[in-house]
């Protein structure tokens, strides 16, 4: 029992807090707006996150592609870090996850019929879960896979306008930055400082996602820092983790 509560916590805790460290790195800046074409719902006036989110998610479509995420929570209740890295397949039958969250790591490897789970625990020996593959059981990344729920969730409060061109491994990105004019307007809690940026293909397919965020909430401090990269999309491979056979025969499964 106790090793199950643990497990459900770590990836309760991924799901919800998920965020990355990538870079965003850019080009030499020789392009400019003028020589781009707005995606789906980018304009010169501001960003419909949703119209974006939706060409984003269906853009990525049968293609294969490497999500990372990772969030830093720091707060005068303590201080979070959540991780992961994904290889998500092209027909979506086959997924990889590498987490970490509350000082815990977690391995998942999804099949078209089956979920893995390696867990490593505090005395350092590795647990493992084996399950049927449901709709539920894939949920350490949301049902689209894509990253959309990240982007309605920490992006949705910016209002982002389109500021310049980066060329990334010969990938043509507009550069969206939020100006947080509309994202003190929360009941939950009052933002108090908000910086984000997005760099986007003409597709729609966002590559990467920065955001920061400080906020009170019944006079508790915090800040969240959150990114999110899509790389290698059509080229990533998912191979078997080298532990799948010690969880195929493992006790626990």
């Amino acid at each position: 029992m106790r090793r199950k509560a643990l497990q459900l916590l770590v990836v309760a805790s991924l799901v919800a807090l998920a965020g990355c460290s990538g870079a965003l790195s850019g080009g030499d800046g020789a392009q400019t707006l003028d020589d781009v074409t707005y995606p789906a719902g980018v304009s010169e006036n501001g960003t419909n996150l949703t119209a974006l989110a939706d060409a984003h998610e269906n853009t990525l479509q049968n293609q294969s592609f490497t999500l990372e995420v990772a969030s830093t929570v720091n707060s005068s209740m303590g201080n979070q870090s959540v991780a992961l890295d994904a290889a998500v397949g092209a027909d979506r039958e086959e997924i990889r996850v590498n987490g970490s969250a509350l000082g815990q790591d977690v391995s998942v490897y999804v099949t078209e019929e089956k979920r893995f789970t390696r867990l490593n625990v505090a005395d350092g020996e590795a647990r493992y879960q084996v399950a049927d593959r449901t709709p539920e059981s894939s949920q350490i990344v949301p049902s689209s896979y894509t990253g959309r729920s990240y982007l309605d969730r920490f992006a949705g409060s910016g209002n982002f306008t389109p500021t310049g061109v980066r060329t990334v491994e010969g990938t043509t990105l507009v550069v969206l930055e939020a100006d947080g004019s509309n994202a003190t307007q929360s009941q939950q809690m009052n933002v108090t400082d908000y910086n984000a940026t997005m760099l986007v293909d003409q597709q729609g397919v966002v590559h990467s996602v920065s955001v920061e965020v400080s906020a009170a909430r019944q006079g508790q401090q915090a800040r969240t820092e959150f990114s999110m990269n899509v790389s290698d999309v059509g080229e990533t491979t998912v191979a078997e983790p080298a532990w799948l056979d010690e969880a195929r025969n493992s006790t626990d499964s």
